[in-house]
């Protein structure tokens, strides 16, 4: 039977590291939003990951193969490009995990627990593989793997329409990280605990933005939104810069967006986790 991973990427506005003596509980605690912008991963018989046909992650597949015996791996397609800020190393990890997994029978929460361990070692995300394990509007309270951390969903009261660009801003996760200072931290901690306090959608991109401002440069951001009608907020991580419009002018955005040559698609909030299809197992919840 034929397996297929959706995975729900991951676009964190605000991120505050917690370095643990192990990875398994080392991780972040924020929040960010989960789009149905979905990596769609399907197993393949050789031991690799694969992206828009390509082979990516390669220490960490053959890391995974080894620690289970397998020779298993996993072909998946996306808008976007890893290390983009979209969480798609992540998903990726999640994909491949979750299948050599349900391969020798294992239990999939130490799937996913195995992809983000992968994600702190190698140093490619602290946050994303419990938030994309949840999906929503989701919050990370406690660091941590699935399991390990404490993540919930924030309730969303109607319909979010979103447009996702990719710039092309390069920063690997550990440069970033490492750019975050101690005033920083401080700052991100204040404004985490404003969402929880107003928890709603507008306090959350304002503080997002507020953030990541901190960490990069707005000023191609301020170019592109020049004469786009509709936009009620927005934010940037890394390259992923994610766009709340009203309704009506969805269409003329992306039409402006791909007219200037950007990368840009509609999206919009997740309103479930990761998922398989096609298989009689399902990752396990906490």
């Amino acid at each position: 039977m034929t397996i297929k991973i959706y995975v729900p990427l991951h676009i964190s506005g605000i991120w505050i590291p917690h370095y643990a003596s192990n990875h398994i509980e080392t991780g972040s605690r924020g929040v960010g939003l989960t789009v149905t912008s979905y990596l769609i991963a399907e197993e393949t018989s050789k031991c690799s990951i694969i992206l828009n046909n390509k082979e990516v992650l390669v220490n960490q597949s053959q890391e995974t193969c080894r620690d289970l015996g397998v020779n298993i791996g996993v072909r998946g397609n996306s808008y976007f490009n890893l290390g983009s800020g979209f969480g798609l190393s992540a998903a990726l990890l999640i994909s491949h995990s979750l299948i050599a997994y349900n391969t020798i029978n294992k239990p999939l929460l130490r799937a996913l627990q195995h992809a983000h361990i992968l994600e702190v070692k190698y140093r490619t995300g602290l946050g994303d593989v419990i938030a994309e394990y949840m999906g929503g509007f989701v919050v990370r309270v406690k660091p941590g793997a699935p399991g390990i951390g404490v993540a919930y969903k924030l309730p969303v009261k109607s319909r979010v329409d979103l447009v996702l660009v990719e710039l092309n801003i390069r920063e690997s996760t550990s440069q970033m990280l490492s750019r975050m200072s101690r005033e920083l931290l401080i700052e991100g901690e204040k404004l985490l605990e404003r969402v929880l306090e107003i928890q709603d959608l507008k306090a959350f991109f304002e503080s997002s933005r507020l953030f990541t401002s901190k960490l990069f440069d707005y000023s191609e951001v301020r170019e592109i939104l020049k004469g786009l009608r509709g936009i009620i907020d927005y934010y940037l991580k890394k390259s992923a810069l994610v766009l709340w419009v009203e309704r009506e002018f969805i269409d003329e955005v992306l039409s402006k967006l791909r007219a200037r040559g950007l990368k840009a698609y509609y999206s919009t909030i997740s309103l479930i986790g990761v998922h398989i299809v096609d298989s009689i197992k399902s990752p396990k919840k906490n």
